[in-house]
């Protein structure tokens, strides 16, 4: 047999002849990714992490968009976290997930449309305890925040 060799010309595919979305990539913008232990014994914002400036570039392709964070298990579960997506330029919350007293991976729903609207705008994320724990001394552990981009080329 042996290998096929074949040669592409300057313009042999045309964006024009690409199917809509028939390349997608995928771009984590991570928020925060180093682990940070909460105190979830007391109400408030805990941290801000990973500010950015959302550009049209960003959003210029984008078919869908996820915010998703990952938490161990809380040491009480009485306690309530919101790990938001927030808009620092006008103090608003895009999206969040919500952590009850349990822990795992959770990715919030599509937002593509609603970032398309939020260009020029800092975002970061926000981790909030809405409800505290009775337990003294109470933490969380958070090990990672994400926005993820998914752009369709074509």
């Amino acid at each position: 047999m042996g290998i096929k060799h074949y040669h592409l010309d300057y313009h042999s595919i045309d964006y024009d002849r690409l199917k809509p979305d028939a390349i997608q990539i995928a771009i984590p913008i991570h928020l925060l990714a180093d682990d940070y232990s909460i105190p979830i014994d007391s109400t408030g914002v805990k941290r801000m992490p990973g500010p950015f400036t959302l550009t049209s570039e960003m959003v210029k392709h984008l078919k869908e968009a996820y915010f998703e964070a990952y938490a161990e298990a809380p040491s009480a579960t009485d306690a309530v976290v919101d790990v938001e997506l927030y808009n620092v330029t006008d103090g608003a919350v895009v999206t969040k997930v919500t952590y009850s007293g349990d822990s795992g991976l959770k990715v919030s729903s599509d937002i593509a449309a609603t970032l398309k609207t939020l260009t020029g705008k800092v975002l970061a994320a926000r981790i909030n305890v809405t409800t505290a724990s009775a337990t003294a001394g109470a933490t969380q552990l958070i090990r990672s925040i994400v926005l993820r981009l998914v752009l369709g080329v074509s």
